[in-house]
């Protein structure tokens, strides 16, 4: 097995022990920061980060890719996989020394892990992005040397004084230390030395960072001064029963064993700072999102308090009941005449110490009122409270950190197999790997949920385990029989804080249910009008979608003002998620919140009215993005439908469901052209759904078929599948219509047919008011004008829209426009236009995942300046693309850019088999189209090492997709 080296330096070793080249210094930051995650995607843009810091080179990303290429070369095939836009190093666990260290010590196998530790993480490399890992590390070694030595000061003090005089030495600011070593010296006989030892900690201390020791270290100075019997080795009076604590351990309640915390590193030291700065801090969240766990963990930590107190208000049932709580725990005895929480504040008056309110929110109002009298009456005490909504104090006493949920990829998928691996020991994490992350993804990251679903792999599959969360709350029951009631099963964990909200955000709160994805104020108003008086069937509903305005009673104002309030109620209560979007607030429930709610939904017979009003807004918001999809505003309306898409979805579903053709097809409709300009092919699936959802044996609507057909062969001829289209055909029949005649030429690139048919489809759109689609037909007309060899036409009718597209957008179709009139100048050998023109379409922004040949004409433009490396940089992104969009009408032109420039770079084998595959598009046998290949075929045919028709005859057997899969695999080798 290959091994992987960070401690005491980077490095690798086969399986046989022969040392590993890795390469210079960034490439051992490469290979650092992914084996730190072993197993793990790494986005391209966090190795950036991590290997040049927060100031990279502009050719990071290329930079990076030769990075991981070497790497690959070096370790073996397979070893670092790219993963869409990211990396992943693919070796167990096990084979990184740092894995083993950590495993070993969360075994708490100390001897073990520090037989593991080969000398400082990263030794001799600079890299700044993983100094925070590298100092955490180290942490975790230190915190194991100080047990180590702990033992070894228990039973042989002298031995472990040398080792201690260095570790205080070069980390003078560690209290641990200085405390082991003075109770070393006490125990060899040298008290003088143990008080010189603590008045050198005092003096890095001061000198350093201007604090006094902590009060285990000062304690420590006393016993030393005194000549405590408890400093004596065991059996000679330490640690008698009722005497004080053994120094460095500090009073309290907490559990001795926590647990490794996965993924909340941030958040602990979010936690530890708010702690400096406030004398409350509130971890706020939802249930099961792991506030307590988390709590522990920074009270654990923290060390500017004398002892900790765990108080769990879960287990009481009255605010007023808070205070016996904490006093019970604290040691606090009432007494006649005196209320108890004044007790309490007077007890810890003069104490410093850290108090843990877990659970408050069902007592919200005890809680608060004992925060804010110890806040003002104890200057040392701190508290830390676990809520799933603020305590709310004056004075700005409380300060509060959202606790949210676990990275699916990272830390949750970790979490997983961690409880997976508890149930049945045989669990394998890594061919799991995919299904795992998806298991936590669709659980939003909520630790709960997750520990609750890997406990049901003692008996379900990964596969089966996906199939059944659509029913989370069902599915996920059985916590650990040590858990609260509450936590052991995710309905009793929701119920918990629905029971707490009033009814008015109970009913606000089912009816969030409908929503699948982000919504606004306006959405939330619209669907959450209110129901009271309405039967159980929801009879005094909202109208159909696209009816007037129905948004309450009140009026739209007084609605949305309501709707404003409980909002702001059920995010308070973490019922609800609130986050800052592109566009403004949104709001979206976790789904086991909404599943939880849409059941509530049903059982006030409220699903028929709030289903109605989502489909409305969703239309109404659809209805929006077309308008800036059609105009110059198209990269805000993609980012618009990016956002709207879940809802979109879930609304077209329910139209399904309910065999409501007319609104699934206004739905669709407003979105349609997206299928050929960006690749939603989820749309073309939905429309192919509408054709199903007519009455078995009633004909067909007419117009429903010609609008499938017509968008149907859109997908089709992005994919260049025409048989598929053939059985659509088959089934539902072709109507004689110029949009469908001018279909079929789309799907089968018939360009003769595409000049007959796409003027009297655009006028057909036109006629019905439908000029959003028609812009996008009247490229067609262009393109077909330009492939079949008409210039002097081609150019005037593209010419034209350009003009409009200047003016009136979208950027898309301008883009397109004005790389049609730089191929028709190439074509008839105006290169100097030809670069002007695509210049200018490479500088229109366009949206996201926008089908266009941006890349393969920049590619080439920047091959014909000399910068080789950067255009192939440029094309295998490109061919990247079109197989991730399942984009085959692109692949012809971007061969075309592809034989010229390997043949250029001498690479004629493969320029020769890209040009049989060539032969088989029908592109050259246009005359204009294979002057382009023309240099490239004469040099291939005059190269004695080269068998043309051999390499030809290979490029002829490639489909669409291979040929784009050999290009890539040519250009990896290249970049």
């Amino acid at each position: 097995m290959l091994r992987i080296r960070l401690l005491g330096g980077v490095g690798a070793v086969t399986s046989g022990g022969e040392p590993v080249d890795v390469g210079p210094a960034k490439c051992q930051a490469l290979l650092a920061a992914l084996a730190l995650a072993p197993g793990k995607v790494v986005p391209v843009g966090r190795l950036v980060e991590l290997v040049w810091g927060p100031h990279p080179p502009r050719t990071a990303d290329r930079t990076l890719q030769s990075y991981a290429t070497r790497l690959r070369r070096a370790l073996g095939p397979g070893s670092i996989r790219r993963v869409g836009a990211a990396y992943l190093l693919d070796v167990a666990p096990e084979a990184v020394d740092v894995v083993r260290f950590q495993r070993l010590l969360d075994e708490r196998d100390v001897a073990a892990a520090l037989a593991e530790w080969a000398g400082p993480p990263l030794a001799g490399l600079v890299v700044p992005g993983l100094a925070g890992a590298v100092d955490g590390l180290v942490e975790q070694w230190l915190a194991a040397v100080e047990v180590d030595l702990a033992r070894q000061v228990e039973t042989d003090a002298r031995s472990a004084l040398g080792r201690l005089t260095e570790l205080t030495a070069a980390h003078p600011l560690r209290e641990g230390l200085w405390a082991l070593l003075m109770t070393a010296l006490y125990r060899a006989g040298r008290p003088s030395e143990a008080l010189a030892a603590f008045r050198a900690a005092r003096r890095h201390l001061v000198d350093t960072l201007g604090v006094e020791p902590g009060p285990a270290l000062r304690e420590l100075e006393a016993l030393v001064l005194e000549h405590d019997r408890r400093l004596l080795p065991p059996g000679e009076g330490f640690g008698q029963v009722g005497e004080r604590p053994v120094p460095g351990e500090r009073p309290g309640n907490l559990p001795r064993r926590l647990g490794r915390l996965l993924g909340r590193e941030h958040d602990l030291e979010a936690v530890g700072g708010a702690l400096a700065v406030s004398p409350v801090v509130t971890l706020v969240g939802p249930g099961g999102i792991g506030k307590t766990r988390l709590a522990l963990a920074a009270a654990a930590r923290h060390r500017d308090a004398d002892g900790v107190w765990l108080v769990k208000l879960a287990e009481i049932a009255a605010p007023s009941d808070v205070a016996r709580a904490v006093a019970g725990v604290v040691g606090v005895t009432e007494t006649s005449g005196r209320p108890l929480g004044e007790s309490v504040v007077a007890a810890l008056r003069h104490r410093r110490v850290l108090l843990v309110l877990d659970n408050c929110e069902h007592v919200v109002d005890g809680a608060a009122a004992l925060a804010q009298a110890i806040a003002e009456g104890c200057p040392e005490v701190r508290i830390l409270a676990t809520s799933r909504e603020r305590l709310g104090l004056g004075n700005g006493f409380e300060r509060l950190v959202a606790v949210g949920p676990l990275e699916p990829a990272g830390a949750a998928a970790e979490l997983f197999a961690q409880r997976a691996r508890a149930v049945f020991p045989a669990f394998d994490a890594r061919a799991g790997h995919a299904e795992i992350t998806e298991i936590c993804r669709r659980l939003d990251g909520l630790p709960l949920a997750i520990e609750l679903a890997a406990a049901r792999t003692a008996a379900l599959g990964l596969t089966d385990l996906l199939e059944r969360l659509d029913d989370q709350l069902r599915l996920l029951v059985g916590g650990a029989r040590t858990a609260d009631e509450r936590h052991r099963t995710l309905r009793a964990t929701v119920r918990w804080s629905y029971d707490l909200l009033a009814p008015a955000a109970q009913r606000l709160f089912r009816q969030l249910s409908v929503f699948a994805g982000p919504f606004d104020l306006g959405a939330a108003t619209t669907v959450a009008a209110t129901t009271e008086g309405n039967g159980a069937d929801g009879s005094r509903a909202a109208g159909r979608p696209g009816d007037p305005g129905t948004a309450g009673a009140g009026g739209a104002g007084g609605a949305m003002g309501e709707a404003e309030d409980l909002l702001g109620d059920l995010v308070a209560r973490s019922m609800l998620v609130a986050e800052t979007g592109p566009f403004g607030r949104r709001f979206r429930l976790l789904e086991t919140m909404r599943q939880f709610a849409a059941e509530r939904l049903a059982d006030a017979g409220e699903t028929r009215q709030a289903t109605e009003r989502h489909a409305r807004w969703c239309l109404e918001a659809a209805t929006r993005v077309q308008v800036l999809l059609a105009g110059p505003a198209e990269v805000e309306g993609v980012a618009r439908l990016d956002e709207l898409w879940p809802n979109l979805r879930a609304a077209f579903d329910r139209a399904c469901a309910a065999g409501d053709t007319a609104l699934a097809r206004a739905l669709v409709r407003p979105v349609v052209v997206e299928i050929v300009r960006r690749s939603r092919h989820e749309i073309g699936d939905w429309i192919e759904r509408l054709l199903a959802l007519g009455q078995p044996g009633a004909e067909p609507d007419p117009d429903l078929v010609v609008f499938a057909l017509t968008w149907a062969a859109q997908r089709y001829k992005m994919s260049q599948d025409s048989a598929a289209y053939e059985r659509l055909v088959e089934r539902h029949g072709e109507p004689d219509h110029p949009l469908v005649r001018h279909a079929r030429a789309s799907v089968y690139e018939d360009y003769p047919a595409h000049v007959t048919w796409a003027a009297p489809a655009v006028a057909e759109l036109r006629r019905h008011g439908a000029d959003d689609l028609a812009e996008q037909f009247e490229l067609d007309v262009g393109a077909a004008l330009l492939f079949t060899g008409r210039f002097a036409e081609h150019d005037a009718v593209v010419g034209a829209l350009v003009e409009r597209y200047r003016r009136q957008g979208p950027p898309t179709l301008l883009n397109l426009t004005l790389v049609l009139l730089g191929y028709s100048a190439l074509l008839r050998g105006r290169h100097d236009r030809a670069d002007r023109l695509f210049d200018e379409a490479v500088g229109v922004e366009v949206p996201a995942r926008t089908h266009s040949p941006n890349r393969a004409v920049q590619a080439r433009a920047v091959f014909r300046r000399g910068e080789r490396a950067r255009a192939f940089a440029i094309l295998h992104s490109h061919v990247e693309q079109l197989l991730d969009d399942g984009n085959m009408q692109a692949v012809c032109v971007t061969t075309v850019e592809f034989v010229n420039m390997a043949a250029a770079v001498g690479r004629l084998e493969e320029a020769a088999r890209m040009l049989g595959f060539l032969e088989t598009t029908g592109l050259l046998e246009h005359p204009a189209w294979r002057t382009l290949v023309d240099g490239t075929t004469a040099r291939v045919a005059a190269d004695p090492g080269v068998d043309p028709e051999r390499e030809r005859a290979g490029g002829r057997r490639l489909d669409d997709r291979q040929a784009l899969e050999y290009m890539r695999g040519v250009l990896d080798l290249l970049t």
